[in-house]
């Protein structure tokens, strides 16, 4: 995987799931500067990349960008959208959003 970041610019990944493939992809373009995205949804890999890798990205200026797919997209608009409506509607900051999805039959 090094090699191929060190020739390429930027690296989509869609192959899943990330928590057992992903970190050698995500590893390899945080250490060679090579910028990254990926559409996980898995939060808990998400979470232990930036905790592994990203002193390296900083360091090398990769910049790395999961979760940009499907899972989570919506839910980052839904976010934006609701922080945007309190600000300029309400005059109200936000200080968290938290975005749970339900199963319902």
């Amino acid at each position: 995987m090094a090699s191929l970041a060190k020739k390429t610019f930027v690296l989509i990944t869609t192959v899943g799931p990330y928590g057992k493939y992903g970190e050698h992809a995500f590893k390899a373009c945080a250490e060679n500067g090579t910028h990254y995205l990926d559409v996980t949804g898995e939060v808990a890999y998400t979470y232990k990349m930036i905790q592994r890798h990203e002193a390296a990205a900083k360091a090398s200026g990769a910049i790395l960008v999961p979760q940009n797919g499907i899972e989570s997209a919506p839910a980052d608009l839904l976010a934006y959208s609701l922080v945007k409506r309190l600000r300029t509607d309400l005059s109200a900051q936000a200080g968290d959003v938290t975005v749970s999805i339900h199963v319902f039959k």
